[in-house]
């Protein structure tokens, strides 16, 4: 499984809408997330995971707390996951 496109609004401490798009990452197999402490890279993982599975990463964060405390209430907590499988991409959202 290769992610292309991640979308998060209302997510962790993305309080509006972020796209991180991993298609700038060429064919390498292999990347890093990194940042500073508290910059939102386990968010990341549990976006991903999120879209995938309905669950976070760990059993220690509720789906229901992945929402950010920062977001405008009127806003849908969502993550939209684009990924490829061999030749076939598919698009997954989950909306919290």
């Amino acid at each position: 499984m290769r992610p292309l496109l991640l979308q998060m609004t209302a997510f962790g401490p993305y309080a509006g809408s972020t796209t991180l798009d991993f298609r700038c990452l060429g064919e390498s197999a292999l990347f890093l997330i990194h940042g500073p402490t508290g910059g939102g890279k386990t968010s990341i993982l549990d976006a991903v995971c999120f879209a995938l599975f309905g669950e976070p990463t760990t059993k220690d964060r509720a789906p229901r707390g992945l929402r950010s405390g920062f977001a405008d209430p009127a806003l849908a907590t969502e993550v939209t996951l684009e990924f490829a499988l061999g030749n076939v991409r598919w698009r997954v959202k989950r909306v919290a």
